[in-house]
């Protein structure tokens, strides 16, 4: 099983009322402090604005991955993920083949349709409901897929909501077969069809007492189209202001209360149980990665230290 760390941007206002420079200067230690500790990948993803206050810091998750590819040399880079609705699939893939190629291809890239209407007016593009968002992803997906690829030739399609004519992309990797991608959610219907179709990995928002049928119905998406499920990876994630009972030092961070759960999420954070009981139910049911987060850890190291020892006592390894 692969640990990685998800890095503070601000979005969930980890830098209110910060200097920049100092915010930036902060998320190097981190990243750096999570390479030294063994933990395989470092993980951003693209929020525009704030959860909270919209004032509040919160760095471009692209720009700040090719920083981070800079200083810490080793681990995988991965998004989680990009909101592939704010620009135009042909951009997103010339970013992420020279980000793989910055990074000697260490670069997974995460895509997803977005979920907040307020970014998306920020950016200034539009909102449609989330089953057009999705038929834009799959679009997008078709042609991210084969302009990251080693081999590509020319790429021309004409979709809905695409159009593209004889568009090349070089470098389209740093020279490795293909970019991996990955696709976060967990829509039976759509989502598990898009990343059986296109996804090296998905990482599946769901609580552990969801993943089996939902694991399952994904598996089944993969043998409607006749690919092997072993082939596609499951990874989880642990929100980064989760109100976990065993957290005892988080800083300054806002934690989360049940008006700011997400509306694809049904969980009740009243039920919320401990950060150890979490992670042990993910190593018992065998996910491939594990994204971690330690609330507070913007502030100091000490969540940080506190996240390794809920590992240890999960089961998990950090390799070192």
């Amino acid at each position: 099983m692969e640990l990685g760390l998800l890095i503070p941007q601000g979005y969930f206002d980890e830098f209110n009322a910060w200097e920049p420079r100092r915010a930036w200067d902060r998320m190097v230690e981190i990243a750096a402090a999570a390479e030294n500790l063994g933990f395989g990948s470092i993980w951003l993803g693209e929020h525009v604005v704030s959860k909270w206050n919209p004032r509040a810091i919160a760095f471009d998750g692209v720009t700040a991955m090719v920083g981070l590819a800079a200083i810490v040399p080793r681990v995988e880079l991965g998004f989680v993920v990009v909101n592939s609705t704010f620009r135009h699939p042909t951009m997103t893939a010339k970013m992420a083949a020279t980000l793989d190629v910055v990074s000697d291809g260490r670069l997974l890239l995460g895509l997803g349709a977005g979920f907040k209407q307020n970014e998306a007016e920020w950016v200034g593009v539009d909102f449609p409901p989330t089953r057009d968002r999705l038929r834009m992803l799959g679009e997008h997906l078709e042609v991210i897929s084969r302009l990251t690829r080693r081999d590509a030739e020319s790429v021309s399609f004409e979709g809905e909501f695409v159009s593209v004519r004889d568009a090349t992309n070089a470098p389209a990797t740093n020279g490795r077969e293909r970019i991996p991608l990955l696709i976060g959610g967990h829509g039976k219907e759509v989502t598990f069809r898009l990343a059986a179709r296109y996804a090296d990995e998905v990482n599946v928002d769901v609580m552990p007492d969801e993943l089996f049928e939902h694991r399952e119905c994904l598996f089944a998406r993969c043998d409607e189209i006749g690919r092997d499920p072993a082939t596609i990876r499951v990874a989880v994630g642990i929100n980064p202001c989760w109100p976990y009972r065993d957290l005892t030092t988080t800083g300054s961070q806002r934690m989360m209360d049940q008006v700011d759960v997400p509306s694809v999420m049904n969980v009740d954070v009243a039920s919320v149980g401990t950060r150890v009981e979490e992670l042990t139910a993910w190593r018992e049911l065998g996910v491939d990665r594990i994204v971690c987060a330690a609330p507070g850890v913007a502030d100091s190291d000490e969540p940080l230290d506190e996240l390794v020892a809920h590992l240890e006592a999960a089961g998990l390894t950090l390799e070192r």
